[in-house]
């Protein structure tokens, strides 16, 4: 059985029952840290493997606009 592990978490990718170890040319997906990878798997080795898209990550400064915008304030009923 062949392991792999995620280049940025290094946490193990599950491979699913559908791909053939013996020869598989495609992409495995990371669903700890959202990462999609191109895998190539020969004879059940790995043969090579680089990042094909990364997700983006909200950024802290984003959070910090969004929190930032005013909310209308309820009025008070008299």
């Amino acid at each position: 059985m062949v392991e792999i592990n995620c280049i940025v978490c290094e946490k193990p990718i599950k491979i699913p029952s559908y791909i053939d170890p013996e020869d598989y040319d495609g992409q495995l997906f990371c669903h700890k840290c959202n990462l999609l990878l191109n895998v190539k798997l020969k004879s059940s080795k790995l043969k090579k493997y680089k990042v094909a898209e990364k997700q983006p990550k909200v950024s802290p400064s984003t959070i910090k606009l969004i929190t930032a915008i005013p909310r209308p304030k309820k009025l008070k009923e008299k």
